[in-house]
């Protein structure tokens, strides 16, 4: 939730560069609503992948869930506005997350 909590914070520098942030959960929408209320206040959509459709397409269903309970892998995805996916990061850990700087800095190269 910190890397969601600081991409909030710069919002404004991504919409600088005309980036869109959207964040996809697994987590129930009750969950999802509480972060996007309290942690993003709101700043970009949270969207909930329930059924892990989105991650399976992706390739991102995290082999270790807890029972029947699907979880993702973290990754940090850039998306062209014709929906080519043009940079992906994965993390290894938890703690293993780009920082809103990395991201730009990335969007930059991309442009």
């Amino acid at each position: 939730m910190n890397q969601l909590r600081e991409f909030a914070q710069h919002k404004e520098d991504f919409d600088k560069l005309n980036a869109r942030i959207v964040a996809i959960s697994v987590d129930d929408q009750e969950h999802a609503r509480m972060v996007f209320d309290k942690k993003v206040e709101r700043r970009f959509p949270i969207l909930t992948d329930l059924d892990a459709k989105v991650i399976r397409q992706y390739g991102l269903l995290h082999p270790h869930g807890k029972g029947d309970q699907d979880i993702a892998i973290r990754t940090t995805f850039l998306i062209d506005e014709q929906g080519n996916e043009r940079w992906r990061r994965v993390s290894e850990t938890v703690l293993d997350i780009p920082k809103a700087s990395d991201v730009l800095e990335q969007i930059k190269t991309l442009k």
